[in-house]
């Protein structure tokens, strides 16, 4: 007892005098690594050597150390789960890797490659409270905004700090490791980063699971559940987090559980985990997700709870205090599922498109299968007739029908998010269906003509009972169809639109004539034919015709008269001057006329007595001249031919520099066009909230005379009644409408629009891009073509390849190179490198130890995308070199756009044998330059050899710094003909580089 009283006031002594040393204790958390668990050496082995060294010894290795330190204490253990996680993450990445060999066709950029794992695998190596960060990090990045998600980081860091330093204040007692990560410095900017690695892995993980992902959105959209009700943010984010935590060891370990809340259908999507699901709501339905992972039977019982009727699917609010600079927390609320989430592939944009244009077509749009229907019937017209373009008329239906059954229901859910949140993406179009309803002028488009006229008489019903009109008030008027006489000018007949009621012979009961309606027409004969003479065949030809139809319209029931019969009664077509669209005068003794009402006038319309004219359009509505147009089609009585010719017309006659809503159907032709070479990209569903035709990256695209009144010139058009009426016939001879080919985009342009696509917020001026030579967004690096082929290969302007990968950096990155790239000058030591040799008539590599790759100066520019107070911005403009190294020796740096454009440049084409066996001569003197020290040292030979056969890195390094010292270049192709190369490169040349 005497012992331990003595020994009690040491230990009291002890801590006194150890507390402040801890409290001052600073670890360098760099230089912790563990080894990764073996369930994760998949991932390890997919990453660049670049990558594994940054997660192992770099920043994202510090970061990822600190975190889990500090956290690590207050977590659930996981054992379980942290394996089943590595066994996805490694099978993830197995599927996305590239193999090192295709890794070098990247060039420059082949060392950030791949799916980006680095913030995985520095959390593997990290151990397992880096693991649980990272979990954490994928939660957010799933249902937050890059902005949101890094202010959300920022306060439960620093709550956490708050929170671990409180505890060992009050009691002098601490976890070592965890109160030194107290004591650590972690930037907003080293967040930030960490967020954007997390994003680019989901990105990767994603495409890898898709059917997995649609099918659990699916289940998600049938759920209304908030994450949890928590308003103070540290406090709602660590619940999600532990309880997510928690229930996913569960069922890993095969333990079934019943979702309380949303945070584990969150963590489901943002893990790519998915156990079997036992939906409770609106049936129970079991549904077999056949993961391995839960081979020991765990399964989640959803839908118990009573659905919240304002939201769907799984929905978070939070408070953000770190979002601005200045101001009360921002209340910021996000939700997930099939509807809402925040990034769409090219085809499910184009299916969001589907519905912005049908809620543009107003009641012709309001039956969406219909309309989709018709845009796939379109599409077969247009194949069959073999029109070139056609497929830029109807993509949006071409990837509507190649959506498979089981995603119909999503489908349709973004054609209702195009409708609902798309009104400005293209604005609302002069009239629907390309003007075909105007008027009613879709009757050319029959088959034959009897439809058309049983479809003008069920319209002039309609008119007539409205109006209640008498058959002599309103006519059918149709063109004269004579066939082997194409010469005659166009003459008309005509018919009653209702029928006229006459007697018959038959009497009914108290002895009066029976009564029938019957329809008349007026046809025309060879005696009709007056105003154009013809020959005796001619005229008996037209008899027998005249017969002919007489016969078969009585065989419908029909009278027929003669049109220059005098038993026409109530005469209006005595003079067709009287069937006009002008204006007549009116008074005693001037005979009553017919204006136009409904149809085509040059091919058959209705004609209705003066006076009732203009009440059509309150008759007949869009709704229901759209309910026979597409009744038309899907009876198959068009005319496929003239159904061309119109749509053709339509477009060739359109106005699209100053129509907003063609306009913006090119532009969206335009983007997918660029779009559909990125396999896997995906774009952020916000664009469809932009207005695509007010674009700065459209304005580029217009000649200064045209955009100097451009403004003015889309409210005029607007403000008038005048459309792009199509007319009837196409000339042959008529080229595709160029208001159906996508725009030309420079490179600028394009950077700009896929910024827009992007974001789908920021419409940045391509005037500020014009030296980027690629973009860096997400897990997509988009590149100049010219940085990943050889000189050879000409590009058009503005092409773009993207690449799976980033570079590192958070939000929109543009890649500028410096203005005056640096060259290494060589010292009179090193005159051993210098390599010049006679042309001995070899084509050979001398440059297989020559690399290119990226790297930065640390000059960093913010993007001026307008003020918003966030404290984080999101477009950025870095330098970066693209540098020329020789095995491990630095030898330049190089501006490909620059010297890829310069005049300096030529390509010599291809020999077609034209000129047999011609090589490269021994017997002309060529200098061959076989390292960079003899190409760099500026020979004074007049022609120069550098021999860097197929290796495409070593050529464009060379032609880079060829054009750079101010040489002529030529670049030849492989087995290079002498003969074209002295066709095609003027004798006078002086101090020719020759690239072979």
């Amino acid at each position: 007892m005497t012992a331990i009283n003595k020994l009690l006031p040491g230990i009291a002594n002890a801590s006194l005098e150890v507390a402040p040393a801890l409290a001052q204790l600073n670890f360098d958390f760099t230089l912790y690594k563990v080894e990764a668990p073996k369930e994760y050496e998949g991932v390890g082995s997919a990453l660049t050597s670049f990558r594994r060294e940054q997660a192992e010894s770099g920043m994202p290795h510090a970061t990822a150390r600190k975190l889990g330190a500090l956290f690590e204490t207050c977590l659930p253990s996981t054992p379980d789960l942290t394996r089943a996680y590595g066994r996805r993450a490694s099978e993830i990445s197995k599927s996305s890797s590239i193999s090192p060999e295709g890794r070098k066709s990247f060039g420059v950029f082949a060392s950030r490659v791949g799916a980006d794992a680095t913030s995985l695998w520095a959390a593997a190596t990290s151990g397992g409270g880096a693991i649980a960060v990272h979990l954490l990090a994928c939660l957010l990045a799933r249902i937050w905004e890059a902005s949101e998600a890094t202010s959300i980081w920022v306060e439960i860091v620093k709550c956490r700090k708050d929170e671990v330093i409180s505890q060992f204040n009050q009691s002098d007692i601490g976890h070592l490791v965890t109160l030194s990560a107290a004591k650590q410095e972690i930037t907003r900017s080293q967040i930030a980063e960490w967020d954007a690695s997390a994003r680019a892995w989901l990105r990767a993980a994603d495409t890898v699971k898709t059917k997995q992902q649609k099918q659990l959105m699916l289940i998600i959209d049938n759920i209304a559940a908030p994450v949890n009700r928590k308003t103070n943010t540290y406090e709602s984010v660590m619940e999600a987090w532990k309880s997510s935590l928690a229930q996913m060891e569960a069922l890993v370990k095969g333990i079934s559980q019943i979702a309380q809340d949303g945070e584990i259908l969150l963590a489901l999507s943002a893990w790519h985990l998915f156990p079997d699901i036992n939906v409770a709501a609106p049936a129970v339905t079991l549904v077999r997700q056949h993961d391995s992972t839960f081979h020991s039977g765990g399964i989640l019982t959803v839908g118990l709870q009573k659905p919240d009727q304002q939201h769907t699917g799984v929905y978070w609010s939070l408070p953000l205090a770190h979002l601005r600079y200045y101001g009360e927390p921002v209340v910021s609320a996000r939700s997930m599922d099939s509807a809402t989430r925040s990034r769409l592939s090219l085809t499910e944009l184009l299916l969001a498109t589907l519905g912005s244009l049908f809620y543009g077509w107003g009641e012709a749009g309001l039956d969406t299968l219909r309309a989709i229907d018709w845009f796939s019937g379109l599409l077969d017209i247009l194949s069959r007739e073999a029109k070139r373009g056609s497929d830029k008329a109807c993509y949006h239906s071409y990837v509507v029908v190649q959506i498979p059954t089981i995603y119909r229901q999503i489908a349709n859910k973004l054609i209702s998010l195009g409708r609902r949140h798309g009104h400005d993406f293209l604005g609302l179009p002069p009239e629907p269906l390309f003007g075909m309803l105007t008027k009613g002028q879709f009757v050319t488009l029959f088959r034959n003509q009897h439809d058309t006229i049983k479809l003008l008489r069920k319209i002039g019903r309609e008119v007539a009972q409205e109006l209640r009109l008498e058959s002599n008030q309103i006519y059918i008027r149709y063109r004269t169809l004579t066939p082997k006489l194409n010469h005659l000018p166009l003459l008309y007949e005509y018919t009653t639109a209702i029928p006229r009621v006459v007697q018959t012979l038959k009497r009914s009961n108290d002895s009066s004539r029976r009564e029938r309606p019957v329809h008349r027409r007026w046809i025309r004969d060879s005696r009709g034919y007056y105003e154009v003479p013809l020959t005796e065949p001619e005229r008996h030809g037209m008899s027998e015709y005249y017969l002919a139809k007489k016969d078969y319209y009585e065989s419908l029931g029909e009278e027929v008269e003669l049109w220059e019969s005098e038993d026409i009664g109530y005469r209006p077509f005595q003079h067709e001057s009287i069937l006009s669209d002008q204006a007549r005068p009116r008074g005693p003794g001037i005979e009553p006329g017919y204006r136009f009402l409904y149809g085509d006038q040059d091919y058959a319309a209705l004609y209705v007595a003066e006076g009732q004219e203009k009440m059509i359009n309150a008759i007949k509505t869009v709704g229901s001249a759209a309910e026979d147009f597409y009744y038309m089609f899907e009876a198959g009585q068009v005319a496929e031919e003239i159904v061309v010719n119109r749509l053709f017309r339509y477009f060739h006659d359109a106005k699209v520099d100053i129509d907003p809503h063609l306009r913006s159907l090119k532009a969206l032709s335009s983007a997918a066009t660029l779009y559909q070479n990125f396999s896997n990209a995906s774009v952020d569903v916000c664009v469809l909230q932009m207005r695509l035709h007010a674009a700065a990256w459209l304005k580029t695209l217009i000649t200064p005379s045209q955009l100097e009144n451009h403004e003015s010139a889309i409210q005029t058009y607007l403000s008038s009644n005048e459309s792009p009426l199509p007319v009837l016939w196409l000339n042959e001879s008529s080229s595709t409408p160029t208001s159906l080919l996508p725009y030309e985009l420079s490179s600028a342009a394009a950077f700009a629009c896929m910024t827009m696509f992007e974001s789908g917020r920021f419409d940045v001026d391509p005037n500020q891009l014009s030296d980027v030579m690629a973009m860096s967004s997400g897990d997509s690096i988009y590149v100049i073509t010219e940085l990943l082929l050889d000189p050879w290969q000409q590009t058009r302007p503005g092409n773009i390849q993207r690449v799976v990968g980033n570079i590192g950096h958070p939000g929109i990155t543009f890649l500028v190179p410096p203005k005056n790239p640096m060259i290494k000058k060589f010292s009179m030591n090193e005159w051993s490198f210098v390599g010049r040799n006679d042309f001995d008539g070899q084509f050979q590599d001398n440059f297989q130890c020559t690399s290119l790759h990226l790297s930065f100066t640390g000059a960093e520019t913010l993007f001026n995308t307008g003020f918003s107070g966030s404290q984080d911005a999101e477009v950025f403009i870095l330098e970066a070199l693209v540098r020329v190294y020789d095995g491990g020796r630095w030898i330049a740096d190089l501006n490909v756009p620059m010297s890829m454009a310069s005049t300096k440049l030529r390509r010599i084409q291809q020999c077609q044998g034209q000129h047999g066996d011609s090589p490269f001569p021994t017997t002309h003197h060529i200098m061959c330059l076989d390292s960079w020290h003899a190409l760099i040292e500026r020979p004074e030979d007049n022609l120069c050899l550098v021999r860097a056969y197929k290796n495409w890195q070593a050529r464009l390094a060379a032609t880079c710094l060829c054009t750079a010292m101010g040489y002529e270049t030529v670049v030849v192709p492989a087995n290079a003909c002498w003969q074209c190369f002295k066709d095609q490169v003027p004798a006078h040349i002086r101090h020719v580089m020759i690239i072979g």
